[in-house]
């Protein structure tokens, strides 16, 4: 579909992931799409977006994605790199109570759940600590720079996910500076069906902070 190959097991995966999805939120209110065609393009293959669009996903020991929710996309890419060591983070606890079922559902070794915000998630062991930092919301760019550039090594990388084009980079120069990071380059993409936008802005560390 993305021009990406799946495993037979990773086709297990994904479907066994979307059944436990739409299971579960009948209880614990996940998310909004619950629909098999809305899940597979508006989470699985935009979360797989970044496989397609980014090598140093490729390159990537350590990863950490703040604010995961039920797993967007970083329960997806652990499912498709079981080479990458993964830290899936939110602050909501029937959340994380969610990844951890499914983790365990799908044998996921390479997975750690924590249910923490950011800020006290951070500590001298994990500052600096990360190769790659995921986030897919909607809060701003300078704020959610606050949140995930610590937490990277240098030359680390940050790929902000972003439905749309907002002109957020204009109003997150002076986080970038006092971050010592820089805008690499400004990815667009159509998801496959829908056609929706979906806009993802690749940050680079350039030194400690």
């Amino acid at each position: 579909l993305l021009g990406i190959q799946l495993s037979e097991k990773q086709l297990e995966q994904f479907y066994d992931y979307f059944q436990f999805l739409v299971e579960k939120n009948k209880v614990m209110n996940l998310t909004a799409i619950t629909e098999e065609d809305a899940v597979i393009t508006k989470h699985f293959c935009d979360s797989l977006c970044l496989v397609k669009g980014f090598s140093d996903i490729e390159k990537t020991v350590s990863l950490i994605d703040v604010g995961t929710g039920a797993g967007f996309p970083g329960m997806v890419l652990a499912i498709f790199n079981e080479n990458i060591r993964f830290t899936l983070m939110d602050s909501i606890g029937k959340k994380t109570k969610f990844l951890q079922m499914v983790k365990d559902e799908l044998g996921l070794e390479n997975v750690e759940i924590v249910t923490s915000r950011a800020e006290d998630f951070i500590s001298d062991e994990k500052r600096e600590s990360y190769d790659l930092g995921l986030c897919r919301g909607v809060s701003k760019l300078s704020t959610i720079l606050e949140y995930i550039i610590p937490f990277l090594k240098e030359e680390g990388i940050f790929l902000s996910q972003k439905m749309e084009g907002t002109g957020e980079e204009a109003e997150a120069e002076n986080a970038l500076t006092i971050l010592k990071s820089e805008i690499v380059e400004i990815f667009n993409f159509n998801l496959p069906f829908s056609k929706d936008s979906r806009v993802v802005i690749e940050i680079r560390k350039k030194e400690k902070t």
